[in-house]
This record gives C-alpha cells, sequence and structure tokens, in this order.
C-alpha cells in the first residue's frame, strides 16, 4: 500500500530527449529517420547488424520538413511515441536534431518505479543513436 501511495507522485508521462548538431540539411537528416529499412546504418537496436527484437512494430504517425514522429510497439505492451523534431538556427550553418521519446505509464507501481532508470537506459541508446545519425549524414553531405 506505501508503494502504490509512493507510486502516484511519480508522472504517468515521461518524456526522454536528447538532441545533437549536425551539419546537414532537414531532408538528408529526416530521410533517414522516416525510412526504416534505413535503421540499420544508425539504429542502436539494431546493434552489430542484427534485426530488430521480434515482435516490435513500428508505425509512422506523421512527417512534415521539420519532424518525423513513429509509434513503436512491441508485442501487446503500452505503445512508446519516439519523435525526430530539427531546428533550425538563421545564424548557424548546422541543424539541431532532438529525439524525443514518450512514455505513458498507468499507475501500477511496477511501472511508475521502473520509468525512474529509463533516462539511463533509453537515454544512452538515443544518445548513441543521434552520434550515428550525424556520422552517416556527415560522411553523405
Amino acid at each position: 500500500m506505501v508503494l502504490t501511495a509512493i507510486s502516484l507522485g511519480i508522472p504517468s508521462h515521461i518524456r526522454i530527449s536528447k538532441a545533437i548538431n549536425i551539419h546537414a540539411g532537414s531532408s538528408a537528416i529526416l530521410s533517414l529517420i522516416e525510412d526504416t529499412t534505413k535503421w540499420p546504418q544508425w539504429h542502436p537496436a539494431y546493434g552489430a547488424g542484427k534485426p530488430l527484437p521480434q515482435g516490435l512494430t513500428i508505425k509512422p504517425l506523421y512527417r512534415n520538413d521539420t519532424s518525423v514522429v513513429m509509434q513503436m510497439q512491441q508485442y501487446q505492451r503500452t505503445p512508446v511515441i519516439s519523435g525526430w523534431q530539427i531546428h533550425r538556427f538563421p545564424t548557424s550553418d548546422y541543424s539541431t536534431l532532438q529525439w524525443y521519446m514518450d512514455f505513458h505509464l498507468s499507475w501500477y507501481p511496477w511501472q511508475k518505479f521502473s520509468s525512474l532508470v529509463y533516462e539511463k537506459t533509453y537515454g544512452l541508446m538515443m544518445q548513441k543513436g543521434l552520434d550515428n545519425i550525424k556520422k552517416v549524414v556527415e560522411l553523405e553531405e
């Protein structure tokens, strides 16, 4: 009962966000991200040429000139929203790519407490993915 009460203080919506500066245009960056067949080039989940984990589905939700949003779901788990947003600054020659992941948790204490380590697990994976995107895109430019 005490753990449940404590877990109610943990938000049910968690967003993890990472960003990197890339010397490339928006279209080159977003075309790499929106085409899931190119994900083995940069996404850490593919590590060493492995396929994505079984049961993982990736569904495109939104695309415009500056962003791509995908829904990722493994088996019957709660879907996770992954989004990539390009930020351009007029006085700069680079694009800032932001990658965020939105997690919506139910009230279960084990879900709430497990979210406390999301930054360590997903945050590191996201930063590695952004570094990989930068390498791939800047080599093509």
